[in-house]
């Protein structure tokens, strides 16, 4: 399963991304910490992003996981997807949230063409 895999490395690789440079990765995002505002983003955006990374990966390699991985995979990102939008519609935005809402599009629509494929 290409897509899964695929969207799986996109997440693994960026919460890689925001533990190995977390200034540099948050400052893309428009972040600034205060205190120990780093160990949130550190956790969150790195933990978090390189856990949900991995669930994607190894759900791809299983034939039982891979409609829930999916499904689960396309509700994950519909939300990061919507809420993006929402932000940029009430807080404004720059080229950076706007690639990242291109990026999310993208993941959406070949998560959902996968599920359909799956015939769920």
């Amino acid at each position: 399963m290409w897509v899964l895999r695929i969207v799986g490395l996109l997440y693994f690789s960026s919460g890689i991304w925001c533990v190995l440079n977390p200034v540099e990765s948050a400052t893309f995002l428009g972040f600034s910490f205060l205190n120990l505002g780093i160990a949130e983003f550190y956790s969150v955006y790195g933990g978090l992003q390189v856990g949900i990374g991995m669930a994607m990966i190894l759900s791809s390699l299983n034939e039982q996981f891979l409609p829930g991985g999916v499904f689960f995979s396309l509700v994950l990102s519909c939300g990061l997807m919507l809420f993006r939008v929402i932000a940029i519609l009430q807080f404004g935005t720059n080229d950076a949230l706007i690639s990242m809402l291109v990026l999310e599009s993208i993941i959406v629509l070949m998560l959902f063409i996968q599920l359909k494929r799956l015939k769920y």
